[in-house]
């Protein structure tokens, strides 16, 4: 129930707080893995259909093959998640400082690296939705809720305590006010699937159809087109001389275009970065710091995205500085820590959807990188391929 209101559909994150006010409250450890594993597997429910579109639409599994690895990881994410407050699970009579830690330290562990590479559906996402725009303050308040929900005490310290946060959310929604997207930045949701990277004309295909796009959306006044992630392929050098007319024309009419593509890093094993890039009138790039697991980031095998650094600055992109995020990173508080600590003028979103477009992890992974946007008070703008 709390996984089905607080995420897609529902948008409700203060249904977070229900989860350790319930496990505190369990009187085994039995209880508190089944509830949070019942919690986990509920919110994950799309990964078996994820990898059986993504792995067969490939051709690197058959379908049943890859149906089955679905199941198996979404079993084993649910256990691995739930283990944390299994273990740290508080005994019936223990303190109330005893139980505050136990929540805050189960709350980090699960989303940050190492157990954080699949944070998913961190319950830390209640603090964007108590105190919008508060940044690390929030997040720290955010962790502070989530140790009173769980305390079982009912003196009145308990209640001051409550008291003196919930009237800390009423002056941060007091305060918030949502921030408006730069003037002259379009974000293009586009419907291209999946890209077939294995001619020459189907590159040059996809290279014309963005072409078009981009085109297009600069005519209507435009300064910055942001495209999706990874829309652009595994970038090569056929690729760059049919982007130099338009990159040459967007520099001299002043425009910016930030779009997703693959860089190679080697070519044995192949090695690659999941990229933001930024061309026409400004220049930068961002690496993914988390691709995907098993999909994308796969160490050991012979093709494998890389991890981008997670100390890469900001993007100035039109003079703006900009948080990027990139697909799978939606997902994740981790990769986003600067937004805490240094406010962005805007937070970019770019993700390539097209095997979950009509999935509930497409809703879910929405409200993940808008609730890092509203925590951090910054616009967000987001360009998704379906």
């Amino acid at each position: 129930m709390v996984a089905v209101l607080a995420w897609y559909p529902g948008h409700h994150a203060l249904m977070l707080l229900a989860l350790p006010a319930a496990w505190s409250r369990l009187r085994g450890r039995l209880a508190a893995f089944t509830i949070w594993a019942s919690y986990y597997l509920t919110g994950a429910r799309d990964i078996p259909v994820v990898c059986e579109r993504f792995f067969a639409g490939y051709h690197e599994l058959t379908r049943p093959i890859a149906l089955t690895l679905g199941i198996a990881l979404w079993l084993l994410q649910a256990i691995v998640l739930a283990l944390p407050w299994t273990i740290l699970k508080p005994d019936p009579a223990a303190s109330a400082m005893s139980h505050a830690w136990r929540t805050a330290l189960a709350a980090l562990v699960v989303t940050v690296p190492p157990v954080g590479i699949i944070g998913w559906l961190s319950p830390l996402y209640v603090a964007s939705a108590l105190y919008p725009g508060w940044q690390l303050a929030g997040m720290i308040l955010g962790i502070a809720t989530l140790s009173a929900a769980a305390s079982r005490q009912c003196g009145p310290r308990a209640w001051l305590a409550c008291a003196v946060l919930a009237a800390l959310s009423v002056c941060a929604h007091w305060q918030w006010v949502p921030p408006a997207p730069p003037a002259g930045w379009t974000a293009v949701d586009t419907t291209l699937g999946r890209f077939d990277q294995s001619t020459y004309s189907s590159l040059y295909a996809r290279t014309l159809q963005l072409r078009t796009i981009v085109h297009r959306t600069f005519a209507g006044d435009a300064r910055v087109v942001i495209l999706p992630e990874e829309i652009a392929g595994l970038w090569r050098p056929a690729m760059a001389l049919w982007w130099r007319p338009d990159i040459e024309r967007m520099r001299a009419a002043g425009q910016t275009l930030v779009v997703g593509m693959d860089i190679t890093v080697s070519t044995t094993p192949l090695r690659y970065t999941d990229s933001a890039v930024v061309t026409g009138t400004g220049r930068g790039r961002l690496d993914s710091r988390q691709p995907v697991p098993v999909a994308l980031w796969r160490p050991g095998g012979q093709m494998s995205a890389i991890r981008g650094y997670i100390g890469q600055p900001y993007l100035t992109i039109a003079g703006r500085r900009a948080a990027m995020s990139l697909c799978y990173e939606d997902l994740l508080w981790w990769p986003h820590w600067r937004a805490l600590m240094d406010r962005p003028d805007v937070v970019i979103s770019q993700s390539n959807g097209w095997f979950d477009a009509d999935l509930a992890l497409a809703g879910i992974q929405q409200q993940g990188i808008a609730s890092v946007a509203r925590l951090a008070g910054a616009p967000l703008l987001r360009a998704t391929n379906r």
